[in-house]
């Protein structure tokens, strides 16, 4: 809980600041999760809960595919700006105040390296989808984006020690939002395994982003009870046999 109250004391304080960066600075990377999010959602009907919403700027995009849309965020100051985009419950992503099986869909967007624990977090989602409910995350490239990389120049990516780091750490950016807020590290079997052990069978694969992808979308659904017995020993290389992966 603690890196949680870190993370809400940490948003609240520059909530305004953050309001105008994910939709100036920022704004090319969000479009590109934007894009990662519409195509890995896909349309539905029913609700769909976006577990750490923050200031509601893709509520749009997930309405237009047919869904309703509640958001939750642990930051109050993120919250007053995603109220006037849709409904809000003030939560914790790892502890959703919802019944199981309550939604049909659960996104997970550019929240991953604010929470201290991603599994957690993705066991809460899984708990609240109904049977073959879908999950979305979008973050980050786990591979191409973090402390150890240096992209100051853009025609080439220079990774240094240190993609084994978890711990959360401001290194690494001089501005932007991480600068502010700092980062947790996930690899990208770290984050294939904290999905797939909730519960949840990966099915689409996405990486956005030219010329080397700084945006990765995974997109699951919820085992019934009879697959998850099925398929409980399958490790995560095994899983991968099931990805699409495009571009």
């Amino acid at each position: 809980m603690s890196g949680q109250v870190d993370a809400r004391a940490a948003y609240d304080a520059i909530a305004d600041w953050y309001a105008d960066y994910i939709t100036g600075p920022a704004v090319g990377f969000a479009a590109r999760a934007g894009e990662a999010l519409v195509r890995v959602l896909g349309p539905g009907r029913g609700l769909c809960w976006d577990l750490a919403c923050g200031t509601g700027v893709y509520a749009d995009l997930v309405r237009d595919l047919g869904w309703t849309l509640v958001g939750s965020d642990i930051s109050l100051g993120q919250l007053r700006h995603a109220a006037g985009r849709m409904p809000v419950v003030a939560a914790d992503a790892t502890r959703l105040p919802l019944a199981p099986g309550a939604v049909r869909a659960v996104t997970s967007v550019l929240c991953h390296t604010d929470v201290e624990d991603y599994a957690a977090l993705c066991r809460s989602a899984a708990a609240a989808l109904a049977p073959a409910g879908r999950f979305v995350h979008v973050g980050v490239h786990p591979c191409f984006i973090g402390a150890f990389v240096d992209g100051s120049d853009p025609e080439r990516l220079v990774t240094t020690p240190g993609y084994w780091r978890r711990a959360r750490t401001h290194a690494g950016w001089a501005d932007g939002i991480r600068a502010r807020v700092g980062a947790v590290h996930l690899t990208l079997g770290d984050l294939f395994q904290a999905v797939t052990a909730a519960g949840l069978m990966v099915d689409t694969v996405q990486e956005l982003g030219e010329p080397t992808p700084d945006v990765l979308a995974i997109g699951a659904h919820k085992l019934t009870t009879g697959a998850r017995h099925a398929e409980a020993s399958e490790s995560v290389a095994g899983a991968m046999t099931h990805v699409a992966f495009e571009g």
